[in-house]
């Protein structure tokens, strides 16, 4: 299979990056032709962000890329991997990535191909993390894959482990906007203070997480040129995760 931009069953593609510190990184790392567009954090606020992206986007190929939690032992911070298809946690319902999707992904990254499960909040504790990959046999935890295939089956997926299933993460349920995925600064600031210990390790988490998806996003684009920072591509400024 070759690149996109020169294969008709592949055109090129958009990628996609929950919105805040993720999507920064992966436009970082992108050749400027290629489009990325921002998400919400989960799938609450998919809705109506899929009312506004629907005439550009439907029928046509993306590659989301993001973090993500490791739900068993040998998958470490910096990992990066592609789901091949991902599990709701709440029902149990598998849907398969587009496989040719996978397969391009697969021979233009080199990365290892895993299965994913999606949660709907946040997973803090490393008993749950364990318990999520035991149970459905999954590799890693993210939030957006399973409702987005509702609306993108032609969906690739990357992500980068930036805690792993033995971290302990502050909770940030709170600081979570559930219409529209953002996060708010204040509550966020709060849970940070609150667990300062797991906040320090989920900051280190997402700086080398955040490096590796751009460098990633270079990888995938094309994009010869290095056109970041080591300033820049660790900026966790309003993280998403």
């Amino acid at each position: 299979m070759v690149a996109p931009e020169t294969n008709p069953s592949l055109p090129r593609l958009t990628l996609l990056a929950p919105q805040g510190a993720e999507y920064r990184a992966v436009r970082r790392g992108a050749d400027p032709a290629w489009r990325v567009l921002a998400m919400p954090l989960g799938g609450r606020g998919l809705p109506q962000w899929w009312a506004v992206h629907q005439g550009e986007l439907a029928g046509k190929g993306a590659v989301l890329l993001g973090l993500a939690g490791g739900s068993q032992p040998k998958w470490r911070v910096g990992d990066g991997v592609i789901c091949q298809s991902c599990t709701d946690a709440v029902s149990g319902a598998t849907r398969p990535y587009d496989p040719e999707m996978t397969q391009w992904l697969t021979q233009r990254l080199g990365l290892p191909v895993v299965r994913g499960v999606t949660v709907p909040q946040i997973v803090t504790q490393p008993q749950e993390k364990q318990t999520l990959g035991q149970t459905f046999d999954t590799a890693v935890v993210e939030m957006e894959g399973y409702p987005l295939l509702a609306y993108l089956p032609r969906l690739g997926m990357v992500r980068v482990v930036s805690d792993g299933m033995h971290q302990v993460l502050p909770d940030l349920g709170a600081a979570v906007d559930e219409a529209t995925g953002a996060l708010h600064p204040l509550p966020l600031a709060w849970a940070m203070l609150k667990q300062p210990q797991a906040a320090l390790a989920l900051i280190q988490g997402a700086r080398i997480g955040l490096q590796q998806l751009t460098v990633l996003a270079q990888q995938l684009t094309g994009n010869s040129e290095k056109k970041y920072n080591e300033n820049s591509i660790t900026d966790v400024s309003g993280i998403q995760m």
